[in-house]
């Protein structure tokens, strides 16, 4: 019996099981925390940013728990290596979605899926031909911030910890697909989400999945996500999976929802699906000019694999 639950090679938990010992430690830890907080402030609004930052903390700290006690490895192997790329990742991921919704917004604009009305400059409720204000910029800074921290926690939960315990256990292809739909449908509880909506985000999602595998590191992802996010919802104007923000741009849409993308935002449109490619491309070619040709970022060994077995490199 004990060989079902515990790798006789490694002596750890067979990765499986690692992977549901996370997420009871996660939801454990995100509810102590959270009810402490709601017991002290009397509330917690839902989708606020003290909400998200929390969700970030008990992130953060379940990675360190079951990184350091179940998987007897540093946090850093995860992909957080502080090398002279982290940065440059992060900005080359940011300007990436940046461009990528730049081309979803135009597109659906010239095909009169969605109505353009104007510049509010991040203030609520303001006129569409409203003015740039400094009152504007916090509000600004504050969501840039709040997606900054969604996009740390949910990187390293799903592509770090989850993902990579996947590999370790049942290898690489397997991996990209579970992986994929778990993050895609695992939206499904969002405002406004739809069947269609899910299994939209469950196929752009190896994209991030590209990124790390590309570069052994979660810095690009991170990037990826945070620029797709901000830009998605915060400078163009749409929700983000099905999460109102203040924004650049006042739009709404005109058209079906599976072509407009509807409440959802512009990841419940199949037209997101070739957009996403540009993406790949890019990042492809992001990769292939600041790493050496043939350079090995990174390898993980299959548990299931003799000792002696292959492994999954990637280059």
């Amino acid at each position: 019996m004990k060989k079902y639950f515990q790798n006789p090679e490694t002596g750890l938990l067979r990765a499986g099981w690692r992977v549901l010992a996370f997420f009871a430690i996660f939801m454990l830890v995100t509810a102590v925390v959270m009810i402490s907080v709601r017991t002290i402030l009397g509330s917690l609004q839902k989708g606020s940013t003290l909400q998200f930052t929390i969700l970030a903390f008990t992130a953060t700290v379940s990675v360190l728990i079951g990184r350091r006690f179940l998987d007897k490895k540093t946090v850093a192997s995860l992909g957080l290596r502080f090398d002279g790329f982290a940065v440059l990742d992060i900005v080359s991921g940011f300007a990436n979605s940046a461009l990528v919704m730049a081309v979803m917004f135009f597109a659906l604009r010239s095909m009169n899926l969605i109505e353009f009305k104007g510049f509010t400059w991040w203030m609520d409720g303001a006129a569409a031909e409203s003015s740039l204000q400094l009152a504007a910029l916090p509000v600004a800074l504050g969501v840039l911030y709040k997606l900054a921290i969604v996009a740390w926690w949910e990187e390293l939960a799903f592509r770090g910890y989850f993902f990579q315990n996947l590999i370790a256990g049942i290898g690489l292809k397997w991996s990209i697909v579970i992986s994929s739909l778990g993050f895609g449908f695992g939206h499904a509880i969002n405002p406004n989400a739809t069947f269609l909506s899910s299994l939209l985000i469950a196929v752009i999602t190896p994209q991030l999945i590209y990124a790390y595998l590309k570069t052994g590191q979660l810095w690009l992802p991170m990037g990826l996500h945070l620029g797709w996010n901000f830009c998605q919802a915060s400078v163009f104007g749409f929700a983000a999976s099905g999460q109102d923000s203040p924004s650049l741009i006042a739009q709404s849409p005109t058209g079906p929802d599976w072509l407009s993308g509807g409440a959802f935002g512009a990841e419940g449109s199949v037209l997101i699906l070739p957009v996403t490619a540009l993406s790949l491309f890019l990042i492809h070619y992001w990769v292939r000019s600041t790493r050496a040709s043939g350079q090995k970022v990174f390898e993980i060994m299959p548990e299931s694999a003799p000792a002696t077995g292959n492994s999954i490199a990637v280059t």
